[in-house]
């Protein structure tokens, strides 16, 4: 099987050789390259007010959201139920092992912990 193509890469004319941090003795130092993007001119800085027609979008999206809520609180209530239930079963079959009467240390939870 023959290797894949390879494209060779332009060399930039970026200078190459030791970088120095400023300061140091010996060689002089030397600036790296710098690249920019220009933005396009609709930006804005961070931190500024949504324009009026912007922000009566979020706020439908906001009001789209929360009528899907419903379903999802319901589940929620039911999730923590069943957990509830499984954390009251374990207990009670802990409790059941912890108090046996062949156990040595009947009554002493701190055997549950594996500390």
């Amino acid at each position: 099987m023959a290797p894949a193509p390879t494209i060779r890469l332009a060399t930039s004319a970026a200078p190459t050789g030791a970088i120095r941090p400023p300061g140091a003795t010996g060689l002089p130092t030397m600036a790296l390259p710098k690249a920019t993007v220009q933005l396009q001119p609709p930006t804005q800085p961070l931190g500024t007010t949504f324009p009026p027609s912007q922000a009566s979008t979020l706020a439908a999206d906001e009001e789209e959201e929360e009528a899907g809520q419903g379903l999802a609180n319901i589940l929620s209530g039911v999730g923590l139920a069943a957990a509830l239930i499984v954390l009251a079963f374990q207990l009670m079959t802990a409790g059941t092992w912890v108090n046996a009467e062949d156990n040595e240390k009947m009554g002493d939870w701190t055997q549950l912990s594996p500390l």
